[in-house]
């Protein structure tokens, strides 16, 4: 008797502008024939797995690719009230999913969930039945960044804030098999490349530096007395011969201005922008959940697209993101075949 088929469930975390390493690794799965029986999305997990279910992830490829700057910016709808958040968080759904085969989640050929959260009570809500825009835009509203949308008598805003990586919805799903894909855990720094290397150069400087003295501190605490003999000596070097002591505050000053003039020679770090700092804060707050989540409900198969130097916030580098999910997912692929095939 041959085994029953698994049913595969496909879970695409949050991430931003990083979440786009989602489509590289679809098109991989596409190529090895690995066709998703339920999706569950959160926040640009929910984004491209919506495009996905409708068939339309060509489409959202050729428009991600399409981004710079300049049409990123085209795409905020700044709120001006600053009622909820920045941005109102409705241009750039409208603008996708417009023209869309499917309105309704209902109507999509692959059963889809798009994980948001109630804004007052901080309950996960799965979004499976209603507007599909509707659900993908509350799902994708980061805090204070983009405003909260009003649902069934809900505010509702980004799902990552109780389930980043939702495997478990693909279970519930009905899912005997999960590949999830997490963007936001491959190691690197949540810092952007520059802030790094500046933090590298003066962390490397100052370490250094300060050699010497945390040398000298050391020692004194390990023999206090020798300390306290050779302040009582100076002091009274000091006493006996006044100049002594007159030298010893002009080799201090010329010690402070040297050290002076070399800090004002390392490079200044610029502080991170406001939308940074917001997604920086998500990130960090969305890891420590996930890791706790993934324990209790571990996927079949993790694909962690490196995508550490691509910033949250930096949507015009959605190519570099595709092609980081497309050779991830290649170098899963055996691991990914043999899960499938193990029925």
């Amino acid at each position: 008797m041959n085994a029953p088929q698994p049913v595969i469930g496909l879970a695409l975390g949050s991430g931003a502008a990083k979440g786009f390493a989602h489509i590289g690794v679809l098109k991989v799965l596409g190529e090895m024939g690995i066709r998703p029986d339920v999706i569950a999305g959160t926040s640009m997990g929910a984004f491209v797995g919506a495009a996905f279910a409708a068939g339309k992830l060509d489409k959202l490829e050729e428009w991600v690719r399409q981004l710079d700057n300049w049409k990123v910016f085209s795409l905020l709808d700044i709120n001006w009230t600053l009622s909820g958040g920045v941005i109102g968080g409705i241009k750039p759904f409208r603008t996708f999913f417009e023209g869309f085969d499917f309105d309704n989640i209902e109507d999509l050929p692959v059963p889809f969930t798009a994980v948001a959260t109630d804004l007052h009570s901080g309950q996960e809500i799965w979004l499976q039945q209603g507007n599909l825009q509707d659900a993908v835009s509350a799902s994708c509203s980061i805090p204070g960044l983009l405003s909260p949308k009003a649902l069934s008598g809900r505010w509702l805003v980004d799902g990552a804030v109780v389930n980043p990586v939702p495997v478990d919805v693909c279970r519930a799903m009905g899912a005997t098999r999960v590949i999830a894909i997490d963007v936001m855990e491959d190691g690197a720094p949540l810092l952007n490349r520059e802030h790094r290397e500046v933090a590298s150069i003066v962390s490397e400087k100052s370490t250094v530096e300060d050699m010497p003295s945390l040398q000298q501190e050391r020692a004194e605490m390990s023999h206090p007395e020798a300390g306290d003999d050779e302040d009582k000596a100076l002091a009274e070097a000091e006493q006996s011969n006044p100049s002594n002591g007159l030298a010893r505050l002009l080799e201090q000053g010329k010690e402070q201005l040297t050290q002076f003039r070399e800090l004002r020679k390392r490079p200044k770090i610029a502080p991170p922008g406001m939308f940074d700092t917001m997604h920086q804060a998500m990130a960090i707050l969305e890891r420590r959940h996930k890791r706790t989540r993934m324990m209790g409900s571990p996927p079949d198969v993790l694909v962690m697209p490196k995508v550490g130097e691509v910033g949250g916030m930096e949507f015009s580098r959605a190519t570099e993101a595709i092609e980081a999910g497309e050779i991830e997912a290649r170098r899963l692929r055996t691991w990914i075949e043999d899960m499938v095939d193990q029925g």
